[in-house]
This record gives C-alpha cells, structure tokens and sequence, in this order.
C-alpha cells in the first residue's frame, strides 16, 4: 500500500530517527527525516509535508522552537504536528499544543502506537486543539 503522503521526522538521535523513518515507510509513508530543529524548518519548507513527527530536545533549536517557527509563518501553519519525546510533563504537553501540536507521545514508544498516531494525525482537523484535553489520543 501506498500512501504517499509526505512525513517530516525532526530527532536528533540517529536510532530512534531511522527507527522512525523505517517503519513510516514500511507503512507507506513518504518519509524524510531531519537531524535538528533548524533542518527540519527548512525541509518543511522546502517539502511542505503534510505532518511532522517532531522531538523536543535537539541542537540549534529545540522543537518548541520548531512550533513557535510553524505557527508564525502562514505558509507552514497548516503542517500537522505529533510531538515524539522522552518529555512528559504536563507543562510541556500544554505548551505543544499551545503551539500547534496536534498530538503529543512519549518515549519510550510502541511502533505500531507511533503508525497510529501519524495516521489519526492526517485525518485530524487542520485547526490546533484548544486545550491538551483535546488532543488526539
């Protein structure tokens, strides 16, 4: 099956990004990965995917940074965001969706969980939750 629909992923860990990356294009997936905050703003960019599997804690500009970056450009506001990150208090929850964050998950992760989620994420309304009770899960 092929799905062609185009996924960002942002991790700076090399393992846990081909991890990632291998099994969203096992499932179908268009799947390009980035290393960092700033290569994922501009391979967002460049490859206007239509959702982001973004960690928080990376070089050069953490994915907070990555979700203050979509939400002020109209142009990438409409890029559906799942938050992946060994992070899991409720006020890094809160400030994801805050941001945009469609969807937040925590590290360790279930592969198939992961599917899932990015698959919920397309399907998912284009306009942020208001409230983390909203999110997708």
């Amino acid at each position: 099956m092929s799905l062609n629909r185009r996924i960002l992923v942002a991790e700076d860990d090399a393992g846990v990004r081909d991890l990632i990356r291998t099994r969203l294009s096992a499932a179908g997936y268009d799947t390009h990965t980035a290393h960092d905050g700033l290569e994922a703003i501009q391979r967002i960019r460049d490859l206007r995917p239509e959702g982001l599997v973004l960690d928080i804690n990376m070089p050069g500009m953490d994915g907070f940074g990555v979700l203050e970056a979509i939400k002020a450009d109209a142009n990438l506001r409409n890029t559906r965001v799942l938050v992946l990150t060994a992070r899991h208090a409720a006020d890094d929850v809160q400030r994801a969706v805050a941001l945009g964050a469609k969807d937040f998950l925590t590290k360790p992760f279930n592969e198939k969980q992961l599917v899932e989620r990015v698959a919920r994420l397309l399907r998912a309304p284009i306009a942020a939750p208001a409230h983390a009770n909203d999110l997708l899960v």
